[in-house]
């Protein structure tokens, strides 16, 4: 369990050499427990929770976990996981995700678990419309009651799911290096981000697996601005869609926008300004 306690460290000492202040984290711990019967969901928790709190008290930088509960494991061993961990809401746990193979284990078959969740008091979201089509994406939003989307890749087959988001501002989770390297999207000449963020959808920016993918939240903005042209003020929009759709409560989203504005404009008189 020491190991996850650092891993959690690192993670957070690593975003904080990227100035990151606040971060809502996935993990999955029946991938681990699957494989090691002597390891529980709860212990991981736990161990996780220790090492992000030692993180906020050296660095400052605040962070919540959310569950991954993977498909592939199936509903029954999603409703087990939810039982299992709600006692850490509250504590460092704020939310459920729905990641793994979208197109063998449909969201629906995960609608009993997000109902329970929702009572239960976690947050929602779901990966949807990365490898499965716009309809993966309707259910998450109609029958999990996601209130973000994990990639959104593909909401643009449906105009009517694009106008749908627009108009509720559902937040989509964009991860685009991993959407290249995984070539769910062929090449960034392919991919909707700035299509998405011109239709004022509530786009986001997110590293996915920052390890496995090579990348970083850092390296993701120099890609909207390098192979998608995003102005400065646009990156500064981005960020301010991360804030509003975060889980966090909205004196908190309060302070951090006020945090952010101070720091930006710090940023960008040292930086640009002459």
């Amino acid at each position: 369990y020491e190991d996850f306690e650092e891993l959690a460290y690192r993670v957070l000492q690593s975003l904080n050499q990227q100035n990151v202040k606040y971060v809502e984290a996935f993990y999955s711990p029946r991938d681990f427990t699957f494989r090691n019967k002597k390891l529980s969901a709860c212990g991981i928790t736990e161990s996780l929770i220790k090492g992000k709190k030692k993180a906020f008290d050296d660095f400052g930088i605040r962070s919540e976990l959310i569950v991954d509960v993977v498909r592939d494991y199936g509903p029954r061993m999603g409703m087990d996981l939810i039982k299992e961990l709600s006692g850490y809401l509250g504590r460092g746990l704020i939310g459920i995700g729905l990641g793994g193979s979208e197109k063998l284990f449909p969201a629906g078959l995960f609608k009993k678990v997000y109902q329970e969740a929702g009572e239960r008091g976690f947050r929602l979201t779901a990966h949807a419309g990365e490898t499965d089509g716009a309809k993966s994406i309707w259910t998450a939003l109609n029958e999990l009651g996601a209130e973000r989307i994990g990639h959104g890749l593909r909401a643009y087959e449906d105009l009517q799911l694009v106008n749908y988001l627009q108009e509720r501002q559902i937040p989509l989770e964009v991860c685009v290096v991993s959407n290249i390297k995984t070539r769910v999207c062929k090449s960034f000449k392919e991919h909707p981000v700035r299509n998405y963020f011109k239709e004022r959808l509530m786009v986001t920016i997110n590293s996915d697996d920052p390890t496995m993918f090579d990348t970083s939240i850092t390296n993701e903005y120099l890609v909207l601005i390098q192979k998608f042209g995003f102005s400065l003020e646009e990156i500064r929009k981005v960020n301010f869609n991360s804030i509003e759709a975060s889980f966090m409560t909205d004196e908190e989203k309060d302070i951090m926008k006020g945090t952010f504005n101070k720091e930006w404009e710090r940023l960008i008189s040292k930086y640009f300004k002459k």
